[in-house]
């Protein structure tokens, strides 16, 4: 039998069901008996415990072959830093307790760095007390979640704009879908292996925001511009979503890491990839040639208006956007500023065409 927690959120049902599907007998953790009964009609056990209490987690693990568990970020906590030592405590406590074979764990990019990575150092205390209680684990290091862009898809899909954290707009990094964590949680669990691993997870390519504004825009036929919020408005964006003044100096810190580069998918050779290589990112807006290929929109302003925040758009194409054509050989660029009332087309013309639309 297999514990595995964090049912009610993406990961953990992945796993969960991943496994009942194999065949498996799982036990899964709530902390509500109520959350449980929907797994329960799948055929599964149900534990009821904190992850803080280790009394009940020895309990809940107790007789298992493995577990898969999870250190979840409580962001509307008033120290989700100290909240997660208190978490890494008690599972390291019970996982000894309870005799557990192995452990999977979920973890992240970049908790190999000592510091500048924000609110991930909360799965480095995670990572770093279960290493040192002698049991076999596996950590899975996850790329960036591409659930997080579910967030703004309500923005996406009422407003054509696709407000982003990640800069530049252009930049791709390596992200992966909660289902393929589940999945790789799974069949890593049915593995065995001694001492410490360490899994680099991934999808199958690295992505952009914009990027992700292009899928945004085929799945709603409609047009879908990334925004970049300005680092001065990112505060107050997470306010209105509850997090607490810690959370948001954590979160804060870790774009920081992620839009710089501190926070990478590559810092720790010694973890196993898993997933397609990422080809290298671009850091730099393309020209000449490139440039004609691709549609590369950047977010503007007019002087004096207030910057973009979740409950303010971009202000509407006119006189603040224009659109080029590219130049000939030997010509001068010209340019049109006949304003379009939805803006310049998302898809971009192929580069033999005669003109194509870059949204400034």
């Amino acid at each position: 039998m297999y514990v595995v927690a964090g049912v009610s959120g993406n990961t953990g049902a992945a796993t969960a069901r991943t496994l009942i599907e194999a065949g498996e007998r799982v036990r899964v953790l709530v902390r509500d008996a109520a959350k449980g009964e929907s797994w329960a009609r799948q055929g599964a056990e149900v534990a009821v415990a904190d992850l803080a209490d280790a009394a009940a987690l020895t309990a809940a693990l107790s007789g298992a072959r493995g577990a898969y568990l999870l250190n979840p970020t409580g962001y509307a906590a008033e120290d989700p830093f100290r909240d997660a030592a208190v978490v890494a405590d008690s599972i390291a406590q019970a996982a000894t307790a309870a005799r557990l074979p192995k452990l999977v764990v979920l973890s992240s990019v970049a908790a190999d760095r000592p510091s500048g990575t924000g609110i991930i150092a909360t799965l480095r205390t995670l990572e770093q007390r279960l290493a040192g209680i002698g049991l076999p684990v596996t950590f899975i290091r996850a790329a960036y979640f591409m659930e997080n862009w579910a967030e703004v898809a309500g923005v996406a899909a009422a407003e054509g704009v696709l407000p982003s954290f990640l800069a530049p707009l252009d930049r791709a990094i390596p992200m992966v879908a909660t289902a393929d964590i589940g999945r790789a949680a799974a069949e890593t669990l049915r593995q065995d292996w001694a001492g410490r691993r360490t899994i680099a997870l991934q999808g199958p390519a690295v992505y952009s925001p914009n990027d992700v504004a292009a899928a945004f825009a085929r799945a709603l036929g409609k047009p879908v511009q990334a925004v970049a919020v300005p680092e001065a408005g990112w505060a107050e964006a997470l306010s209105h979503g509850g997090f607490s003044a810690r959370s948001i100096a954590g979160f804060t810190e870790m774009m920081r890491g992620l839009n710089s580069g501190h926070v990478d998918f590559g810092s720790d050779p010694a973890a196993e990839p898993r997933g397609k290589a990422p080809r290298p990112p671009i850091t730099s807006a393309p020209t000449g040639r490139a440039a004609r290929a691709e549609l590369w929109p950047v977010a503007r302003r007019p002087a004096g208006r207030a910057a973009w925040t979740p409950d303010r758009p971009p202000s509407s194409p006119g006189r603040n956007r224009r659109c080029h054509r590219p130049s000939r050989p030997g010509r001068a660029r010209r340019e049109c500023r006949r304003p379009r009332p939805a803006g310049c087309p998302i898809r971009p013309t192929p580069p033999a065409a005669a003109r194509r639309c870059t949204s400034y």
